[in-house]
């Protein structure tokens, strides 16, 4: 007996609304971190968790 498995495609407006909450939240967290009065080694440090996080949800 064969199974069929059908796959949904996200809509246009999920896909857009993600982008919009990834380019908003990016932008407010690097925004924020260049603002700091952190020192250039703390500020690298949050940098580089940004970037882990990113690759990690990929």
């Amino acid at each position: 007996m064969e199974q069929h498995h059908q796959y949904h495609q996200p809509t246009s407006a999920f896909i857009m609304a993600s982008w919009g909450a990834f380019v908003i939240g990016s932008s407010a967290y690097l925004f924020g971190l260049w603002k700091s009065t952190m020192e250039l080694n703390e500020k690298g440090y949050y940098f580089s968790l940004l970037l882990l996080g990113l690759f990690a949800a990929i």
